[in-house]
């Protein structure tokens, strides 16, 4: 992170120099560009905006996860990790439901399709759950949690599986469900 700020700040240092005037660096006179300052500014800027982003962008853990109920769009993934010989009892996410609307919504009910590997392999013996199975009444402006858990009637095969959850009641809600079951 630290790189990152400095890297930006040499950048933005750079930038200053060459809109104030000539290079420190460099005895000879400016060349010209092609490109009109503002142009390049604007491209330096956004390069730099997006090195930031990038470095403070941290990969999604498991977790909490909200997603609006009036979504049209795919809401963030949920993820549960465990291992082979791990008992899949206590291995939940939570998944916020958020109504934002002025009006009640209900009753929403969250589903999840098979789960598969990368390879087209179902994970076998394996039944994601949700507790509660049905939120009756959202009112407005409200949040609900519902957990998502596994519950496995075997050991479970190691990988990485993937799903989709979906709500009854709100058509256009949908996540990304990952579960991976490491190894011993």
């Amino acid at each position: 992170m630290a790189d990152i700020q400095a890297e930006g700040l040499r950048a933005a240092s750079e930038l200053l120099e060459r809109m104030l005037g000539r290079d420190p660096e460099d005895p000879g006179p400016r060349s010209g560009s092609a490109e009109p300052d503002s142009t390049a500014l604007v491209h330096t800027w956004a390069d730099l905006l997006q090195r930031i982003a990038a470095g403070l962008a941290q990969p999604v853990q498991s977790g909490a996860v909200t997603i609006p109920v009036d979504s049209s769009g795919v809401g963030p993934p949920v993820r549960l990790a465990l291992e082979e010989s791990q008992s899949t009892e206590g291995v939940v996410a939570e998944v916020w439901l958020h109504n934002g609307t002025a009006s009640a919504v209900g009753p929403l009910a969250l589903r999840c399709g098979p789960l598969t590997a990368s390879d087209g392999t179902v994970l076998k013996g394996a039944h994601v759950g949700f507790e509660p199975d049905q939120v009756e009444h959202l009112p407005p402006r409200s949040s609900r949690a519902v957990l998502v858990s596994l519950a496995a009637t075997g050991s479970l095969r190691p990988g990485i599986y993937r799903g989709t959850i979906q709500a009854e009641g709100a058509p256009r809600l949908w996540l990304p469900f990952e579960v991976s079951i490491d190894p011993c």
